[in-house]
């Protein structure tokens, strides 16, 4: 019995770096072979270099989703379709530090049949910024990075919002307003939290952080650049991989659901601090109150899509499969991209 438990750890260890590798190594490849060679438009057209990089990272996004179809990882998602031609701001409850990996397939699902065509940005903590490949690929991208000091972290929104504004970038921003996932660690500090301010504890998200989703919501509306807010609710009903460790191990859940709402400009309190700040917490009650439910239904209440086209993830999973490996062909056999040559 060992040695069959032996093997199948073996296997699903196996299973995860090949996942791993092919993530990382496609994030490397679209970096090195694309995205260097297009810096001197920076120069010559910022506008055009930022519809490159925003065409590039679409694009790419369906290689993960492809990944997660040929690894056996099923996305469902329900509820209202995401436009790309938006500018819009999407919350999303935090389960897992992973959620970020299945969230490209929910959105490639979301946005049909608009392949390739939204804008989606992360506004994610300061440190990730120098993870080497992601984090410079998402610098690129003009993905928005905080510090956790609001006086630093307001002045950083306030440009890259004025950017996106200025460029007429309809932009789909997505934020974390749990600012952490759930953990046993994190849920202890929000029932502190739900004691001290008179507020209902819960058991399936954390209470929100609404200070910088109100700035992000504000500032949108005085430019007049705000279409929609997109409510998303994730969902794992077997196996919820908690971090990073648990994809390398190979240890995948079968099945990942999305709930959208969208809920229009029109119906979002403006320009006002603290009503944006209480309408926040309330889409959370309402959320804590959904995802009770899936949990014990298995579960979102609206019908689940039928399941998205196959052809644009085959053509993605080939495309950077071919472009990874013409990177590590390269990586060994190129004296230019040796890192010998780069005084390494």
């Amino acid at each position: 019995m060992k040695d069959i438990h032996s093997q199948i750890v073996m296997r699903g260890f196996l299973r995860g770096i090949l996942y791993c590798a092919l993530w990382y190594g496609s994030i490397l490849a679209g970096f090195l072979i694309i995205a260097c060679p297009l810096f001197p438009l920076v120069l010559l057209s910022p506008p055009k270099f930022r519809k490159c990089g925003d065409l590039l990272f679409s694009y790419w996004e369906l290689y993960p989703a492809a990944l997660l179809r040929m690894f056996g990882v099923k996305i469902y998602v329900s509820g209202d379709h995401i436009s790309p031609h938006e500018s819009a701001v999407l919350v999303m409850n935090h389960r897992t530090r992973v959620d970020w990996n299945f969230l490209w397939a929910a959105m490639y699902q979301a946005c049909l049949p608009n392949v390739g065509s939204h804008k989606l940005k992360f506004i994610l903590k300061d440190p990730i910024r120098h993870i080497p490949g992601p984090g410079w690929i998402m610098q690129v991208n003009g993905f928005l990075y905080i510090t956790r000091r609001w006086e630093e972290d307001r002045g950083r929104l306030s440009r890259t919002l004025d950017y996106l504004i200025a460029l007429n970038s309809r932009t789909q921003l997505l934020i974390f307003p749990e600012g952490t996932d759930l953990t046993e660690s994190s849920r202890e500090k929000s029932d502190k939290y739900a004691l001290q301010n008179n507020l209902p504890r819960y058991s399936y998200t954390l209470h929100p952080k609404t200070t910088g989703f109100a700035y992000l919501v504000q500032h949108l509306q005085r430019g007049n650049f705000l279409d929609a807010v997109y409510d998303m609710t994730i969902a794992y009903p077997d196996y919820i991989p908690q971090s990073e460790v648990d994809l390398i191990r190979g240890k995948f859940p079968r099945e990942v659901h999305f709930h959208i709402r969208r809920i229009s400009s029109a119906d979002i309190p403006a320009h006002d601090n603290s009503s944006l700040r209480r309408w926040l917490e309330d889409r959370w009650f309402d959320k804590e109150a959904i995802l009770r439910g899936f949990y014990e239904q298995k579960a979102f209440p609206t019908q689940i899509w039928p399941m998205a086209k196959t052809l644009p993830l085959r053509a993605a999973f080939a495309f950077w499969s071919i472009l990874t490996g013409i990177m590590v062909l390269l990586l060994f056999y190129s004296s230019f991209l040796r890192p010998s040559n780069c005084g390494l």
